[in-house]
């Protein structure tokens, strides 16, 4: 892990009201061998190549997405949902080739308004950081 993994793992994500990885989503997999019960989302599941997948409303957002409330299952989110980190993800991608970026937003594989909030946290993080990373 470099200097920015190390500044992230030691700054908590902060999602506060954000909610734009729920949003337009091309769907949270379940990953039962990571501690995900499927029974614990008993009819708001699809399959998708074996996989447990939660639904999705018709407009991409997340089945459980209240954009006023937030999370209606908080408490019982998936793992990825716990775990999710857009900086760190945001800078997955920008590793990426442009190529490959470019197809990646075009399939929608890629939710542009969540990486362009994971990039602004991202830089009030390494701001905030500068002196860490730079001693590095």
């Amino acid at each position: 892990m470099g200097p920015v993994g190390e500044v992230l793992k030691d700054a908590p994500l902060e999602c506060g009201a954000c909610n734009k990885c729920c949003r337009k989503n091309p769907g949270i997999f379940l990953i039962p061998e990571h501690g995900d019960d499927p029974g614990l989302y008993e009819g708001h599941l699809d399959v998708i190549d074996g996989r447990p997948i939660l639904k999705t409303k018709s407009n991409g957002d997340c089945i459980y997405l209240d954009l006023e409330k937030g999370c209606t299952n908080y408490n019982n989110r998936p793992n990825v949902c716990r775990i999710y980190d857009c900086r760190s993800d945001y800078m997955q991608w920008l590793a990426k080739p442009r190529t490959e970026r470019r197809a990646m937003m075009k399939s929608g594989l890629l939710n542009q308004s969540v990486q362009k909030e994971g990039r602004q946290r991202l830089k009030a993080v390494l701001s905030r950081n500068a002196s860490t990373i730079a001693a590095d």
